[in-house]
């Protein structure tokens, strides 16, 4: 019985660690300035991206470079996160606003994650088009 709860505590640390340091990488990540090319293009304010911005970001994402998703680490993680969020900030906005206000934290994160993402792609296809034209 005692290896049985030492085998659930152990599983349930592990877990927690993992989703610990899954959650400081994308927000490190998400932590980063935006480029003024990435605010021209979209027409995005690097300091002004909302919760509700996530969406909008993923479909513009899947229109600047539809493989981005895929190719992206992270991106579909965060996407199942912000959806998680999204039901518990409405799951919670009337009975219990701190919870709400939480996830919409969270859903701001995962928006500037977007962001972030979007900014390297079109970055990396620049610096491409960039170099073939020098050569």
């Amino acid at each position: 019985m005692v290896s049985i709860f030492i085998l659930v505590f152990a599983v349930t640390a592990l877990v927690r660690f993992g989703i610990s340091q899954w959650r400081a990488i994308w927000i490190s990540a998400a932590n980063q300035q935006l480029s003024d090319s990435l605010q021209l293009t979209a027409g995005i304010d690097g300091a002004a991206i909302g919760a509700a911005d996530f969406s909008t970001l993923l479909q513009f994402c899947s229109e600047v470079s539809p493989d981005l998703k895929k190719a992206s680490p992270w991106l579909r993680e965060v996407s199942a996160y912000y959806r998680a969020m999204t039901t518990f900030e409405q799951l919670f906005r009337v009975k219990v606003p701190s919870i709400s206000s939480w996830a919409k934290g969270e859903m701001q994160i995962c928006s500037r994650y977007a962001a972030v993402v979007l900014d390297q792609s079109l970055s990396m296809k620049m610096e491409r088009r960039l170099a073939a034209r020098a050569n």
